[in-house]
């Protein structure tokens, strides 16, 4: 029997069962029940069939992220007994032209929390309702979506909210370009909205939370970073603190992991479904992952996101966009009943036949999800219930189970206009094996490349809240802004003060201000949070010491200040051309390089292009005749992210060669990738021009290299100018900046609320 059985709480799960006139037999079933020792469970129906009798295939749901999606019809329902022909109970029954969007059931099972959406209303609302449907209250108001609600320890909510705190409003998915984007919130159970603490923002959404045993609470984060692009599992403390990789980051079987929970009576044993990020309608293969430290003895590095293993539940599930073999199809919202039971290879699951990807879009005909008892060492699947007009997921036993400890407070509320304090012990501390190449370094071990760290560069990355972008440039990049190019200390510390809330990520750069490593992982921190790594991704099971004493000398220095840049329109940003606030890129090339690179008389490359093609989606072939090396301002009209696009010669030129997708084939006298975004020592623009160390000219990046074009006869560049190329190119060489956006507003730009 398990421990939480020992400690009473088996007095609540028969009282639960009595309050639904059902109790347990002598041999231990309940009723009629196909799920052992489960009286009833409660669950959602999504209605898919729009006025007209067509369906909404995807509307938000063919991506791994839960978005809101309106289609009045559904509602909040409870089955008892679990099983096709138990008696259902509709919680919003009183409620008209009904959407729920998330729900959970109270630790002592008596009450569900639900978000919905009704007929009168333009947004997604939480509420709270006695198991028996009596009792309903709403907890939130107001102009804003909130969404996806769980109960968590200490009396509070936790759930995913659309509501801006910034000036500039909502977070804009640079990716998909929703307005938005959701993100993590956490709010006291009584005293509702009032007391909602917005948490640190990712740059893209943050959805499903779930509880974990030790009073975390965990979620799956789409991480939208460059050429990063997946959902992974994270982690925070109830007051937002210690945002921190879950799982996914390493290892992992499929591009995304979604609708994860903890295993109850398993601390540290999740199950998740993994898929690609788009196509699945959230249906995917079901994976355990033991995310435990194997080598650390340390409960307070009990998980460790680099030694997280996954074991596959569901044989012969694809986690791509494959169509599975008729009888295997997809899984989603799979919740462990083995706390219930002691069969821990038992799930509560939704499921569904067919295609369950990007053909049924096609068709026209949506997948029927439907709730079954899964074994995951039989491979076999009981229904439970389905309704084939409706959706039905996110069911729950009805059930206690046992409220972890409370970890933190929401009574002291962060001071908003307090940093936070980012910061390394020993940046060369590295549990990777990545090899360095470019400059001085030719294959160079990370952990061995990192000793020549001179200081970390930290940078914000911002997205189409700004005003009307859709892509930032040529690249996947984010906007982004620097907000220092802070000192490593002698024993490899540092410490930078940064503004609250905002997305960072980082880069160990070396003397010749090149980056060494591009961190693809957003970290952010609450007011007065300090985030402190062992090093420059740090073995998370090893406790990393100061080099010398008890302190690092960062720590003993303070941080660095001079990096909280709280004035938006002061933080260094590199826009290719037309900003009228700051300099740009091409005000570089103008001043050091298109007298001799324009396609004139005096260029080496005058006459030399190549071609391009591009099927587009339609099906039509295009074809563009590109310059071999144009670094002028005149415009050149291409294809780039499915649409015609115009840039200056310049950007194409040194972009295009890199920038091109799969809809895309090169032919002809084909040029090298002059610039290989986010990889400044990787681009042959920078090793061309070379550039020397800050404190000895005589010192080259490329020793074998003289510099450019100082070597034909030409005028110097200054180190600046060079210095401002380079950082160019690891920002992810993007095209727009807060100061150049296409309608000339500059920083602010225009935001419509509700934009979705």
């Amino acid at each position: 029997m398990n421990e939480w059985m020992k400690k009473g709480w088996l007095t609540l799960l028969i009282g639960a069962a009595m309050a639904f006139g059902v109790v347990g037999c002598s041999d231990g079933s309940v009723g009629e029940s196909v799920v052992p020792n489960v009286e009833a469970v409660v669950f959602l129906q999504r209605a898919f069939e729009n006025a007209d009798g067509s369906h909404n295939v995807s509307g938000g749901n063919n991506q791994t992220i839960d978005y809101r999606r309106y289609v009045p019809g559904g509602g909040v329902f409870v089955l008892s007994p679990p099983t096709p022909d138990g008696t259902l109970t509709n919680l919003t029954a009183d409620f008209e032209g009904v959407d729920a969007n998330g729900l959970d059931v109270s630790f002592d099972a008596t009450r569900v929390i639900f978000s919905m959406r009704t007929a009168d209303t333009r947004h997604y609302q939480i509420y709270e309702a006695n198991i028996d449907g009596s009792g309903v209250r709403q907890l939130t108001f107001g102009d804003w979506d909130h969404i996806q609600p769980i109960y968590a320890p200490g009396n509070r909510v936790a759930f995913v909210t659309n509501q801006p705190y910034t000036p500039m409003g909502r977070r804009a998915d640079e990716y998909n370009h929703s307005r938005g984007v959701g993100q993590m919130a956490v709010m006291d159970l009584d005293q509702g909205e009032a007391s909602t603490l917005l948490c640190a923002q990712n740059l893209s959404n943050t959805v499903r939370p779930f509880l974990i045993s030790d009073g975390t609470i965990g979620y799956t984060r789409w991480e939208h970073l460059e050429q990063r692009n997946d959902a992974k599992l994270f982690r925070m403390n109830p007051d937002c603190t210690q945002m921190v990789a879950l799982a996914g980051e390493f290892n992992k079987p499929g591009n995304s992991l979604f609708q994860a929970s903890e295993i109850l009576g398993m601390p540290g044993h999740f199950v998740t479904s993994v898929s690609s990020r788009r196509g699945t309608m959230q249906g995917g293969a079901a994976y355990l992952i033991d995310a435990r430290s194997q080598t650390s003895t340390d409960p307070r590095l009990f998980f460790d996101v680099q030694q997280a293993t996954f074991t596959q539940l569901t044989p012969g599930v694809p986690t791509g966009e494959e169509s599975p073999p008729s009888g295997i199809g997809r899984y989603r919202d799979l919740r462990n009943i083995g706390y219930l039971t002691d069969n821990f290879d038992q799930y509560l699951a939704s499921w569904a036949d067919g295609d369950i990807n990007e053909r049924n879009e096609l068709a026209g005909t949506a997948p029927d999800w439907g709730i079954y008892l899964y074994d995951a060492e039989s491979g076999e699947r009981t229904l439970v219930y389905d309704d084939p007009d409706f959706w039905d997921v996110y069911a729950l036993p009805v059930a206690p189970r046992e409220e972890p400890p409370v970890i933190g407070s929401l009574v002291d509320r962060p001071d908003p206009s307090e940093p936070s304090i980012l910061g390394s012990i020993d940046v060369t501390q590295t549990s990777l094996n990545n090899r360095i190449n470019g400059a001085q370094f030719d294959g160079t071990m990370l952990t061995e490349a990192l000793q020549q760290t001179t200081a970390v560069r930290i940078i914000e990355g911002f997205s189409s809240e700004i005003g009307p972008v859709g892509q930032f440039g040529l690249t996947m990049a984010e906007g982004a802004a620097i907000l220092g190019e802070t000192p490593v200390y002698s024993d490899f510390s540092w410490r930078a003060a940064v503004p609250a809330y905002l997305p960072y990520h980082l880069q160990p750069i070396d003397r010749y201000g090149m980056s060494i490593r591009n961190q693809q992982l957003w970290i952010q921190a609450m007011p007065g949070e300090t985030r402190t790594c062992g090093g420059c991704h740090a073995s998370r099971s090893a406790v990393v010491q100061p080099r010398e004493g008890t302190q690092t000398i960062a720590q003993q220095m303070g941080p660095d200040m001079a990096t909280n840049v709280q004035d938006i329109g002061s933080r260094f940003e590199l826009p290719w051309y037309g900003s009228t606030v700051s300099r740009n890129v091409q005000d570089i090339l103008d001043a050091n390089c298109v007298s001799c690179h324009d396609g004139g008389t005096n260029d080496p490359y005058a006459g030399r292009t190549y071609t391009v093609q591009v099927t587009t989606m339609e099906g039509e072939m295009l074809e563009f005749e590109i310059p071999y090396l144009d670094l002028s301002d005149r415009s050149i009209q291409v294809y780039y992210e499915r649409e015609l696009v115009s840039y200056p010669a310049s950007y194409v030129t040194l972009l295009y060669p890199s920038a091109m997708m799969g809809d895309s084939m090169a032919i002809g006298d084909v040029p090298p990738e002059w610039v290989n975004p986010s990889n400044a020592r990787g681009s042959r623009l920078i090793e061309v021009m070379n550039m020397t160390a800050a404190a000895d000219a005589a010192d080259l990046a490329w020793a074998d290299r003289p510099l450019h074009p100082e070597n034909l006869g030409a005028p110097d560049v200054p180190r600046a100018d060079r210095q401002d190329l380079i950082r160019a190119v690891d920002l992810g060489a993007q095209f727009y900046s807060r100061q150049n956006l296409p309608d000339g507003s500059g920083y602010g730009g225009v935001f419509t609320p509700n934009e979705y």
